[in-house]
């Protein structure tokens, strides 16, 4: 049955590619290999096809191909030949860019420690005893939702250490992986965002103070960002329905079914569903004289923890600087990759010490712990691609150029992060959306009213805060976006399952992020705008949501 489905999606993708062949194919043609720099409102169709391939085949790797293909036929004047070329090229250029190949390799020997923890004793060990303390289903969410908060400070981080520590418990208590990777995706962009002090900050307030600095204006970008996380809206209220949906027991569509499948039959992955992570070898289990010792757990996750937040901070300059400047200002990538390996290096080391298992079979589990998170690693790199190939077309600078047009004073913010969160989602980046819109937002707020006047502060802060939560938002439920990647594929979640029993959260607590910035607009208060918009969204919730276990 799967064979035969998966055929049909193949021959699918294959009939459409080769549509789209003939059309550009016809187009090159007629255009006589002009290239058109500016595609206008053609700058849109790049990332939608790549997306509702994604979501009309479930087959990622194809669609965004497909997606960078035809940004490289654009760019290559419609020639669809040379659109190939480019669009492997970009593949290429972003596994050889080294950001790019550090989270590549961050992604790799992450998964190979999980492979080790687990050859080790450590990940059985930390299952048995949370399971003791946990008493309920609801329980082991509100864990799961903790582990997020407690791990603030980077999100990748986040995604890693909650996604493969609560899935083998939530498994336990039939939680779907839908609802587990959804729980780890709203903890990790979301939080590192609005922290105060995590790798984000430096990004974000590097942005802001460019602008300043430019403009002339003499307040500190720091105070800025800090003064404008109450207006992150959507950050919030998203963590706010996050809380919501645990204590009530109830979901809506997609994740609605996933959870009563989950529940009533065990199965928490869906008939044929493509998990980016694959854990169930037999060889992968510790072998029965290998003691289950929770210190086998975590020790591995102190060295990893330590390790990175230890490069965050030495990349940021400590100990010269203080400690909040030197994350703001760390390189988050050397520090992933730094630590990883001093991670694994150690834990090695320390299980050998113990006993627990022969070298072989210590490296043994490394590389099957890789070689199960390989099919997700493949997937960040081609949502690296066509985000390449999105740049190079102008998506974004067209969505501003249009949403330009109808900015007023007053509805600033507002428009500002619809503005963001169609960015964000078309793109898959939060800090490519941030970096398109600060340049454009701080000066228009600066053109529209008088610094030297109480109302340029006003719409200055929400307006920033409505940057930062318009860019969240894409970044929380884009299909191509690497933390959504991330969290689908630590969680061992089907991605594009994910994305779909996502969605509708995205756009409830989105709901709520307006009905906020609406408020702002008519000049309410920040914290009175704030818990409106929360109330706004669990009521919408909680209205279009049924209870997960049917009773009789």
């Amino acid at each position: 049955m799967y064979g035969r489905r998966s055929g049909k999606k193949i021959l699918n993708l294959t009939i459409m590619a080769t549509l789209s062949l003939l059309v550009m194919t016809g187009i090159a043609w007629a255009t006589e290999g002009e290239a058109k720099p500016d595609f206008g409102i053609l700058s849109l169709l790049p990332p939608l096809i790549a997306i509702g391939l994604c979501i009309f085949t479930k087959e990622v790797i194809p669609s965004l191909f497909i997606g960078a293909w035809f940004a490289g036929t654009m760019v290559a004047g419609w020639n669809p030949i040379l659109g190939f070329g480019k669009a492997v090229g970009l593949v290429a250029d972003n596994l050889g860019d080294p950001w790019g190949a550090r989270i590549v390799l961050t992604s790799l020997v992450m998964g190979g420690l999980v492979g080790i923890m687990q050859i080790g004793g450590g990940i059985e060990a930390i299952v048995r005893w949370i399971t003791k303390k946990i008493q309920s289903v609801r329980g082991a969410m509100l864990v799961t939702e903790l582990a997020g908060f407690i791990i603030f400070f980077e999100d990748y981080v986040n995604s890693l250490v909650v996604g493969t520590t609560m899935s083998p418990i939530t498994d336990r208590y039939r939680i779907s992986k839908e609802k587990l990777s959804y729980i780890v995706d709203s903890t990790s962009a979301p939080i590192a965002c609005i922290a105060g002090i995590s790798s984000w900050v430096a990004y974000m307030v590097g942005q802001i103070g460019t602008q300043f600095n430019a403009l002339e204006i003499g307040y500190s970008p720091y105070l800025a960002y800090l003064r404008s996380i109450p207006y992150v809206f959507y950050n919030i209220i998203a963590l706010v329905l996050l809380t919501f949906v645990i204590f009530s027991q109830r979901d809506m569509g997609p994740m609605l079914h996933a959870e009563r499948r989950a529940r009533q039959t065990g199965k928490v992955l869906r008939e044929g569903a493509k998990p980016l992570i694959v854990t169930s070898h037999a060889n992968f289990e510790p072998s029965e004289e290998t003691p289950r010792r929770v210190i086998n757990f975590l020790v591995p996750l102190g060295f990893m923890v330590g390790l990175i937040f230890l490069m965050l901070v030495v990349t940021g300059g400590w100990p010269s600087v203080s400690l909040a400047t030197a994350i703001g200002e760390g390189d988050s990538s050397q520090a992933l990759v730094l630590g990883s390996f001093g991670s694994v290096f150690l834990t090695l080391v320390f299980f050998r010490a113990q006993k627990l298992a022969t070298w072989n079979r210590l490296f043994a589990g490394f590389m099957q712990g890789m070689n199960s998170i390989f099919f997700g690693t493949l997937i960040l790199i081609f949502a690296w691609a066509i985000g390449a190939a999105i740049k190079e077309v102008g998506t974004a600078q067209y969505i501003v150029r249009i949403a330009g047009n109808v900015l007023s004073p007053a509805w600033i913010p507002l428009l500002t992060f619809f503005t963001g969160a169609i960015i964000s989602f078309c793109t898959g980046t939060s800090y490519g959306t941030m970096g398109v819109l600060m340049p454009i937002v701080i000066p228009l707020v600066y053109n529209v009213t008088a610094v030297h006047d109480a109302g340029f502060i006003e719409i200055l802060l929400p307006t920033i805060g409505a940057v930062f939560a318009g860019a969240v938002w894409g970044d929380h439920c884009s299909p191509i976006s690497d933390t959504t990647i991330m969290s689908s594929m630590f969680s061992g979640a089907d991605h594009v399952d994910h994305v779909n029993s996502q969605m509708p959260y995205a756009f409830v607590a989105a709901a709520g992020a307006v009905a906020g910035y609406v408020f702002i607009g008519f000049g309410l208060p920040v914290l009175f705008s704030l818990i409106l918009g929360a109330i706004t969204t669990c009521l919408l919730f909680y209205f279009v949501s049924q209870p997960i276990e049917v009773r009789a």
